[in-house]
């Protein structure tokens, strides 16, 4: 049987009954107000996405290395940039197999293609009257970004200030 928390993809149940007993393990779980649950859940997503704003401004300046973060960003544009540091796979430990060794090399050579590394973060700016959220990744402007950017953002600075704290 799946689990429901935390799951990052849905889980597999053979059988209705399974099904129906997964989901009621889950903190989420409801059997009535259905539109009214979904609608309280979505604005949890804004509210987490304020927190996160709130987050970001009040930590991004203890963070020197932003390097490793890996992010789409989806701005006013209405396009994104993605930042993605690509660092090279150890070959070392990819089997005897020329079609797999080909396959891994192939990908690799795709991931490399996308290396948008972020060097600089910088200029983090909270609109309070309205809730946008602009930054400056590299040089770029990015403003109005979207909650999920911020969370990421958020929680890339979180892990790093945990990180920090324990070494």
């Amino acid at each position: 049987m799946g689990q429901i928390p935390g799951e990052l993809f849905r889980p597999v149940f053979m059988t209705d009954v399974e099904f129906t007993e997964g989901y009621k393990q889950s903190n989420f779980y409801v059997d009535k107000e259905f539109y009214s649950e979904y609608q309280k859940h979505l604005a949890a997503l804004e509210h987490i996405g304020a927190c996160a704003k709130i987050f970001v401004l009040n930590h991004w300046e203890k963070i020197k290395d932003w390097s490793k973060l890996n992010v789409t960003i989806h701005d006013n544009t209405r396009t994104s940039t993605q930042y993605y540091n690509h660092i090279p796979s150890d070959r070392t430990n990819w089997g005897k197999s020329t079609g797999v060794q080909q396959l891994l090399i192939d990908m690799d050579a795709r991931r490399a293609k996308k290396h948008n590394p972020i060097v600089s973060l910088t200029d983090v700016v909270l609109d309070p009257t309205d809730g946008d959220f602009s930054l400056k990744i590299n040089e770029n402007s990015h403003l109005w970004i979207d909650d999920e950017s911020v969370v990421i953002i958020a929680d890339y600075i979180e892990k790093n200030l945990n990180i920090n704290e324990n070494a």
